[in-house]
């Protein structure tokens, strides 16, 4: 229980941490993936603030989540991190990105073995369902 607490806390930091990012120094992020123009960096400006908004509700969702209804909390978890892992790589892939060269695809990448991680202590066990 408390390893799927942490988890759930993890989005939320993680939120956070993107949304500042994004929000405040968007120029310094497309320059790690090397991408630079300036209607990318108010997009990615725009998407900063909706992880604001994301942040506050997987917050919320966080501080509602029982015994009952916790591996479907951690389920809802696993979906978001993974739609946006698969999301990213369908872009890529449409548009002939898809290479190991592409930070971008490394990111989605990541996503996806986050998504799995929610998904699959999502029942928890004997060490992880202890109070």
């Amino acid at each position: 229980m408390k390893l799927q607490e942490n988890m759930m806390t993890f989005t939320v930091f993680a939120a956070v941490v993107y949304g500042l990012w994004f929000y405040l120094a968007p120029a310094s992020y497309f320059s790690l993936m090397m991408i630079m123009t300036a209607v990318a960096i108010n997009q990615l400006q725009n998407t900063g603030i909706g992880l604001f908004v994301l942040a506050y509700l997987f917050n919320a969702l966080r501080k509602g989540t029982t015994d009952s209804n916790r591996s479907e909390m951690m389920q809802h978890h696993a979906v978001g991190w993974g739609t946006w892992g698969v999301l990213m790589l369908a872009i890529m892939t449409a548009s002939g990105q898809l290479n190991a060269g592409n930070l971008f695809m490394w990111q989605a990448i990541i996503f996806l073995i986050i998504a799995a991680a929610f998904y699959f202590v999502k029942d928890g066990n004997s060490v992880t369902s202890q109070a």
